[in-house]
C-alpha cells in the first residue's frame, strides 16, 4: 500500500511538465514504474489502483494477472527503458532486471520476504528487490539518467525520519543499510512521502490519501531544494 504514494509524485512532477526518459523501481515501485514505463499516466496508474484490492497482490499469481492485463508482455515492448530490481537467492545481491518477461520480473521484485515464495527466472532465483536495494537511484544512473529523481517510500526509513536519524549525517547514517547510503548520495532529489495510517487500510479512501501523501512530499521536496539552491 506504500507504493501507491509513487503515483501522487509522479502526478505532481507530470504537472510540473517533468517527464522521465529512464525509470527504475523496486517492489511496488517496479510495479508503478512499469506502468509509467508502459506510457500510462498518473490518471490511468489511478484507475488500476482504485480496481485492485492490494492485499490480494501480495500472491504472485495475482500479480502476475495484473500485470498481463495492463502491462505489454516484455521490457522490449515497453515505450522507456526500463529496470525491476530483484534480489539474487543465496547471494542476496541486488540485479537490474531488464529483459524478457515483465510479469516474472515484477512479481521477483515484489517477492516479500517471508510472504512470497522466491521467483524463479531462468534458472535463477528472486527475491523482493528491497532486501538489497530498497532505492534503485544508481540503476537510474545505470540507465543514462544524468537527474536522478528518487521516490522513498521505504517503510524504516520513514521510521528514523520521526526520531531525526538522517543518513547523510554521522550520527544517523549507521541506522541505515549501506545500499539505502548510496542511493541517497545518487539521488539529485529526494522525494519521501509521509505515509498516513489510513493509507494502511484497503479501499478507495487510502488510495486517495497515499496520492495525496505523494503529491504533497513532492512538492515539499522541490520547495527545500530551491531554497537551498537560493542560499
Amino acid at each position: 500500500m506504500r507504493g501507491l504514494a509513487h503515483i501522487g509524485v509522479i502526478k505532481a512532477l507530470s504537472e510540473l511538465g517533468v517527464r522521465p526518459v529512464v525509470i527504475a523501481g523496486t517492489s511496488v515501485g517496479s510495479l508503478v514504474g512499469a506502468a509509467l514505463a508502459a506510457g500510462l499516466d498518473w490518471q490511468d496508474v489511478t484507475a488500476i489502483a482504485r480496481s485492485v484490492f492490494w492485499p490480494s497482490l501480495l500472491r504472485g499469481e495475482n500479480l502476475e494477472k495484473l500485470c498481463q492485463k495492463y502491462l505489454p508482455e516484455t521490457f522490449e515492448d515497453l515505450s522507456l527503458p526500463f529496470a525491476a530490481i530483484a534480489t539474487t537467492l543465496p547471494a542476496k545481491k541486488a540485479v537490474a532486471l531488464t529483459e524478457g518477461r515483465l510479469a516474472s520480473a515484477i512479481s521477483a521484485s515484489c517477492a516479500l520476504r517471508i510472504i512470497r515464495r522466491p521467483v524463479s527466472r531462468e534458472g535463477q532465483l528472486f527475491k523482493d528487490g528491497g532486501i538489497a536495494c530498497v532505492l534503485p537511484s544508481l540503476a537510474c544512473r545505470e540507465l543514462g539518467a544524468e537527474i536522478v529523481i528518487a521516490s522513498d517510500v521505504w517503510e524504516l526509513s520513514s521510521l528514523l525520519r520521526v526520531i531525526r536519524l538522517d543518513p547523510t549525517k554521522p550520527r544517523g547514517d549507521r541506522f541505515y543499510p549501506a545500499h539505502y547510503r548510496l542511493a541517497v548520495r545518487q539521488a539529485d532529489l529526494l522525494i519521501q512521502p509521509s505515509v498516513p495510517p489510513v493509507g494502511y487500510l484497503p479501499g478507495s479512501i487510502a488510495v486517495e490519501k497515499m496520492i495525496a501523501a505523494g503529491e504533497r512530499a513532492t512538492h515539499q521536496a522541490l520547495e527545500h531544494l530551491l531554497e537551498a539552491k537560493a542560499a
